[in-house]
């Protein structure tokens, strides 16, 4: 088999190995298609150090099976929790697993990204008749506007300054959709608002459009510096709601009801996968966070 590991910044090279089989309550699963995941854009572009394998966005088939594993056979597609995942097969335990429904494709099946997603808004008091924001459309608060429309909001804002995402957000289920200058003439207008930008402005805005005793959810990956969160968010009574977890067994029953919304024809991927590479390319997909080609949202390698 054959796999990508970063050893200089902004550079990958392929290893080829031996197959192995699966330890002791794992599933060896050949590797379908792979995301290109923001967070690990860092550590592409800055690495140091000894070769870094990459990856954690998987969908792909079952192979083999080791010791202790019942329930699955060859030949089940599959989803879930797996690193380092470019790769053409990567052992996962079969606990961090669940069945791909069978109207859903390869490319739009990755199911860590959409767990995260489901777990952040299941962390936010929605309900009917809701006034919601998100602000950042890019992959997962693309995710979001699906999953938030599906709670019958009175009002669903998508906020971003790229006019193809707005498009998107609005096929999706977003009622309107704006700019952030835009949306600073919303100001605390909205019930929850989730945050999904993972820069600082973005989290400022966000905390702009809550209304008083509204919900705040910090979804973003927030990993360039520090941040900081107006007072005035204390005296309006608004709550921050953390949209991370990294308990296993919440983003397990997380990723179960995403992949349930996808089978209801609820929730999609597709049109959110707008670029696919094969595996010795992805140094060219992780290039597309800087150069940012027209129509990009994801990109995912395939195998």
């Amino acid at each position: 088999m054959r796999y990508a590991q970063v050893v200089a910044p902004g550079r990958s090279e392929i290893v080829e190995v031996a197959d192995t089989p699966p330890g002791p309550g794992e599933v060896r699963v050949r590797t379908l298609a792979s995301g290109i995941c923001s967070s690990e854009e860092s550590a592409w572009a800055r690495h140091q150090g000894p070769p870094t394998r990459l990856g954690h966005e998987l969908t792909g088939v079952v192979d083999a099976l080791g010791a202790g594993v019942y329930g699955w056979s060859p030949g089940d597609r599959v989803t879930g929790f797996a690193s380092p995942a470019f790769a053409d097969a990567v052992h996962v335990p079969a606990a961090a697993l669940l069945p791909v429904p069978a109207n859903v494709p390869d490319a739009a099946a990755l199911g860590e990204p959409l767990a995260c997603v489901v777990e952040a808004l299941s962390r936010c008091p929605l309900a009917p008749g809701q006034r919601v924001a998100v602000v950042g459309l890019g992959f997962m608060g693309l995710i979001a506007v699906q999953v938030a429309a599906g709670h019958a909001p009175a009002r669903l804002v998508g906020v971003d300054p790229l006019p193809h995402v707005r498009d998107l957000a609005s096929a999706l289920g977003a009622d309107e959709v704006c700019t952030p200058e835009e949306a600073a003439g919303l100001a605390s207008g909205f019930d929850v608002v989730v945050e999904f930008t993972g820069r600082a402005a973005g989290l400022k805005l966000a905390g702009d459009l809550v209304t008083r005793h509204g919900t705040l959810c910090v979804a973003g990956y927030h990993h360039d510096g520090p941040r900081e969160l107006d007072i005035e968010l204390w005296y309006r009574g608004v709550t921050i709601v953390n949209g991370f977890s990294g308990e296993r067994r919440r983003t397990m029953a997380a990723l179960r009801e995403g992949l349930r919304l996808m089978a209801d024809r609820r929730l999609t991927l597709e049109p959110l996968i707008t670029h696919t590479l094969p595996l010795d390319e992805v140094d060219r997909g992780f290039g597309y966070f800087a150069a940012r080609p027209p129509g990009f949202v994801k990109c995912v390698v395939t195998t």
